[in-house]
């Protein structure tokens, strides 16, 4: 599967804010990455962004990364879709409102509540493809 990866500087972007962005536009395109992770380092913020397709992972690279971003295929073994993984994204969507009500500021609230929001259309999506009776370890079969 293609890999989009983006390393960020630590401190120069809000990852709240970049996360936002890329689920909006995610969103507008009408795409969903089969898996979306993030890696705070020290000094970067680390995020792969796998895809399906190969074009919809070029699309993401264009937009985010630019011309000199990463696209790779992922070497890792694909993880199967369990409903643990559905339970895991609602915890940590109803953390991150928890998190956005601490906030003084606005707008950092509603950053907040939008990323909270992508977890659970993560959740929703996962928990559909899983009740579908024709997906199976991952797979649609006929």
């Amino acid at each position: 599967m293609p890999t989009v990866t983006l390393r960020l500087p630590r401190g120069t972007i809000s990852l709240s804010a970049q996360m936002t962005s890329m689920r909006s536009w995610l969103d507008a395109h009408r795409l969903t990455p089969s898996r979306f992770h993030y890696d705070l380092q020290p000094q970067t913020v680390t995020i792969e962004a796998e895809f399906s397709d190969e074009r919809e992972a070029e699309a993401f690279k264009r937009h985010f990364a630019g011309p000199n971003g990463g696209l790779v295929r992922s070497k890792r073994p694909q993880r199967r879709e369990t409903m643990e993984q559905v339970c895991w994204w609602r915890l940590t969507a109803e953390e991150l409102r928890a998190e956005a009500e601490a906030f003084a500021s606005k707008p950092a609230r509603e950053t907040m509540t939008l990323v909270a929001q992508s977890y659970d259309r993560l959740a929703e999506d996962l928990e559909r493809r899983l009740g579908n009776p024709r997906y199976r370890n991952g797979l649609y079969i006929d």
